[in-house]
């Protein structure tokens, strides 16, 4: 092969490369709307907050955040959402981490730790956040909620 046809083709690689890195960056962080969301069952789930199995969504709004064992993002993405959570009446932070639960992963289409899913106060996603959370994304979710 010509040294300008692997010149060419390796310079095509670095271009998409960059490009899907745009675009990931762009689409990280930002909620998507859910149309027809899927119904939480928290038995499922079996989440534990302070010690004690969760049994109710929030008053208002949850949010739902699926972290992984080696995931550096999701500890603070999990303080981000517990002050949230402290300061927002009606709001409730629950976190499952999905290391060896492999069927929620399934279930709700889990590709990429951390994703937080937003509930309705009867347990519909509303919304997804996949990667870290943007405060502003966060700010914009919680008024969708009329809090």
């Amino acid at each position: 092969m010509p040294v300008e046809t692997r010149l060419l083709a390796l310079a095509a690689l670095v271009a998409f490369a960059a490009l899907a890195g745009l675009v990931w960056r762009a689409t990280t962080g930002r909620a998507r709307r859910i149309v027809a969301g899927q119904q939480v069952n928290l038995n499922d789930l079996g989440a534990f907050k302070n010690g004690q199995p969760v049994t109710s969504f929030g008053s208002k709004v949850t949010f739902l955040q699926f972290s992984g064992e080696f995931c550096t993002q999701c500890p603070p993405t999990a303080r981000v959402l517990g002050e949230l959570e402290a300061k927002t009446p009606g709001a409730l932070h629950i976190e499952v981490d999905i290391t060896n639960r492999l069927d929620l992963a399934n279930r709700f289409n889990i590709l990429q730790t951390p994703t937080t899913l937003v509930l309705d106060k009867n347990g519909i996603v509303k919304s997804r956040i996949s990667g870290a959370p943007k405060t502003t994304t966060l700010e914009s979710e919680l008024g969708t909620f009329a809090i």
